[in-house]
């Protein structure tokens, strides 16, 4: 698939219609990996900026999350605060969105810590 020359849309823009429409058709289902930039440029024949770029339109829509050396998801709808059973009881669906936010920045963290000691063990 390609973007349309002839839309006076910027190809940002048409990308993120596309991801949009397959994430409210639930063909993109909430906690679904998106495909990487390169694969995601390849398909609609642009720069993985120009995809980049698409990305960001929807992170500030708050359909999907990135998740640091992981890639972009698609976030579980506001109104869908699902109780999801664990063997001591119900777990909110807020406190796991928040748990995974904790263990994304423990994520980088931990990878600025490891490029501080390749760089020290290199110099």
């Amino acid at each position: 698939m390609t973007v349309a020359a002839d839309d006076p849309r910027p190809k940002k823009v048409q990308i993120a219609d596309v991801l949009r429409e397959e994430i409210t058709a639930a063909q993109l289902p909430a906690g679904h990996r998106l495909a990487t930039l390169r694969e995601m440029a390849k398909r609609f024949k642009v720069t993985t900026v120009t995809v980049g770029q698409a990305l960001q339109i929807l992170l500030s829509e708050g359909l999907i999350e990135s998740v640091p050396t992981r890639g972009y998801f698609v976030k579980t709808p506001e109104g869908e605060a699902e109780a999801v059973t664990q063997g001591n009881g119900p777990v909110e669906r807020d406190e796991i969105m928040t748990i995974h936010s904790e263990i994304r920045q423990l994520a980088a963290r931990v990878a600025e810590l490891e490029k501080r000691a390749d760089r020290k063990g290199s110099a």
